[in-house]
This record gives structure tokens, C-alpha cells and sequence, in this order.
């Protein structure tokens, strides 16, 4: 983030729950178990292999709408078919920093499936502010309403403090290239990283016995990089005095004022992306387009010292995204503006 704003101190400062409307049935109708999963510390693809070896099912039949990182205290909805029993006794992982819990949520006729996402609210708390900050400019109002660039954000790429380069194992599998895509994997710090690395058959085998929605995932990452290049290149067009910003070896373009991003928004609403699933090996892209600027409304509460940096504030945000905006973005651009003011002032 930028200057010393701190995001993601503790886990805890870092909430986020899907939202999503999901059917529910009457126990007689239905087919799945809904539970709603609350964690730290494990990505849902670590949660899903997680609860599939403890109720002993392929992880394809754990259902969700939605990915949520390790890095933060997230919730979501999963489904599982019924006729296990009730395994949320079972379906309990504690240890330190790292957990989960699941709670019953109710029952459904279908799986849940990426794709059904909403999209989440967050509750957000910034710190090591400046006092100032609290006092004047956007954290002093009590509503802060925020264009920002809809760029994917670095977790789209690499784990935290890993190699980011799960777009380029989606290039290396976009091009067939089974090896460099594995090699990449095993350095990628994910949780398929060991797997990877281990593995001694055939190595197009290897990504055919992935659940097809990490493989998907990884063609994912591959598009939103291509998409991103985009949209920095969009932003350069209209803003020459864009500010450039690397994080974690990952370029972005932003705006230097909140009113620039509507420049971007009227010259190109959105942008045009190949989205992909993979279902029993087989590869589907589908075109789709993606907005390149999302307007949100901050509410910011609790300005106060901040107990972990003395002499210094912390702030509350919250705020909800649609599906697919990555609130890391939409944060990271709101310091990026505080600082340029802080800099003008």
C-alpha cells in the first residue's frame, strides 16, 4: 500500500463474506448440504482438499461460488451431497494463525458453482495513518465515493510473499507446454506446489488429475494479465500523468485523481476477456467482458490510535464490490490519491 499504511496487519483486519442469494430447499428436496465456512490462513482451494479428504469425496463435488486467499478471516458457502451423514462435526481444522470452522447453513437441490458469485463486503482497517489523515481529506468524511481501476490484483497471481506466476503457468498450459507448466507450479508456493513437485508421471497427466477449476484458475490468471496490459494501456492514453506502481512484481497504472478514472470509464466501459472452465479435462473458453472502472461507496468508522503503531491512527472501512473487483485494488488506489494530495499539500 502506498507509503506506510499498513492493510492486513493481522488477519483479523482483513474481513470479507460472499454475497450471494442461494435457493434453499426443504430437507426432503434436497440434494447438497450448505455450510457456511468461515477461515484463516487457507486459500479455498487448500479448504476444499481439506474438507474432501475428511468426508471422503472428490474434491470436484465440494461446491463454491467463489476464491478466497489465506490472507484475512474470510466467509463463504459450500455445498456437499448429502448422504455423508452431517460432517460438520468433522469438518473442524485448527492450528495457531491457521483455521477453519463450519457452520450449518441449510440444504439445496444443486451445487453451488463459480460463476453464481454477487460479490463481497468488506470491513477493512487501515494502519499506521498519519493523525492528520483522520482529520482532513478522504478518510475525514464519513462516506468516501471511489472510482478506481478494475485491474486484478496480485493475488491473482501468487500466493502471499510467493513467486507470482500463476499466469505464467496458465500461458505455459495455454501453449501445451506440460513441463514448464509443472516446474512452475512446484516453485509456485501454492498448495499444489508439493504435489507438483513430487509428481514422476507424465506431466500433461499431472494437470489432468488437478481439480478442474485450479487448472481453470490458472488459464484464468493468464487472461487477467493479458486483460490488465489492457487496461494500463487504456489509462495511459487518457491520463499522461498516470502514476506508475509496482507491487510484488506486478506493474499497474493508476490515476491521480478519484475524477480521472471517470476519463477511463467513458472512453472504455469495458473490456473484452476469455473466461475458461475445465470439466473432465476438457478446456471451454467463453468471451465475456469485464468493467474497467467500478464505482464504490466507502463508509469509514473507528479513527482511533492505533494500538500497534504508537503515536499513529487506524481506520475502519467498509465497503462492498461486485464480483471479480479485488478490494486489495480498490484500497491500494485510495492511498495511492491520499498520498499525491498529502504530497500537493
Amino acid at each position: 500500500m502506498s507509503g506506510d499504511i499498513r492493510v492486513k496487519h493481522l488477519p483479523e483486519d482483513f474481513l470479507v463474506r460472499e454475497s450471494t442469494a442461494i435457493r434453499c430447499v426443504s430437507p426432503n428436496d434436497a440434494r447438497y448440504r450448505l455450510y457456511l465456512l468461515r477461515k484463516c490462513g487457507y486459500t479455498t482451494f487448500e479448504a476444499v482438499e481439506w474438507i474432501a479428504e475428511s468426508v471422503g469425496i472428490p474434491q470436484s463435488e465440494v461446491g463454491y461460488c467463489g476464491l478466497k486467499d489465506e490472507d484475512g478471516v474470510t466467509e463463504q458457502v459450500i455445498s456437499v451431497p448429502i448422504g455423508l451423514g452431517d460432517p460438520a462435526d468433522r469438518l473442524t481444522a485448527a492450528g495457531g494463525d491457521r483455521w477453519m470452522r463450519f457452520l450449518r447453513y441449510g440444504e439445496s437441490a444443486a451445487p453451488l458453482r463459480i460463476g453464481e458469485l454477487e460479490g463481497n463486503s468488506f470491513k477493512i482497517v487501515l494502519r499506521n495513518l498519519d493523525p492528520r489523515q483522520g482529520e482532513k481529506g478522504l478518510l475525514a468524511a464519513k462516506k468516501v465515493i471511489l472510482y478506481f481501476l478494475n485491474y486484478f490484483d496480485t493475488q491473482r497471481f501468487g500466493v502471499p510473499g510467493g513467486p507470482k506466476v500463476a499466469h505464467l503457468i496458465g500461458a505455459a498450459l495455454s501453449d501445451g507446454q506440460w513441463a514448464k507448466a509443472r516446474e512452475l507450479l512446484a516453485s509456485s508456493g501454492s498448495g499444489e506446489a508439493a504435489a507438483a513437485r513430487e509428481w514422476t508421471g507424465a506431466d500433461a497427466d499431472f494437470f489432468a488429475e488437478l481439480d478442474g477449476r485450479v487448472t481453470s484458475f490458472f488459464l484464468a490468471a493468464h487472461a487477467s494479465q493479458q486483460w490488465n496490459r489492457t487496461l494500463a494501456e487504456q489509462v495511459e492514453k487518457c491520463l499522461p500523468d498516470a502514476r506508475r506502481v509496482d507491487v510484488e512484481g506486478i506493474g499497474f497504472t493508476y490515476a491521480r485523481e478519484v475524477g480521472d478514472c471517470v476519463s477511463v470509464l467513458a472512453a472504455q466501459p469495458a473490456i473484452p476477456i476469455t473466461r475458461y472452465t475445465v470439466r473432465d479435462g476438457v478446456v471451454k473458453e467463453r468471451r465475456s467482458v469485464r468493467a474497467a472502472v467500478v464505482q464504490t461507496v466507502i463508509e469509514i468508522d473507528d479513527r482511533r490510535s492505533d494500538e500497534h503503531f504508537p503515536g499513529r491512527m487506524r481506520a475502519e472501512l467498509s465497503f462492498f464490490l461486485p464480483s471479480g473487483s479485488y478490494a486489495t485494488a480498490a484500497v491500494r488506489q485510495l492511498t495511492t490519491l491520499m498520498s499525491d494530495r498529502d504530497d500537493r499539500t
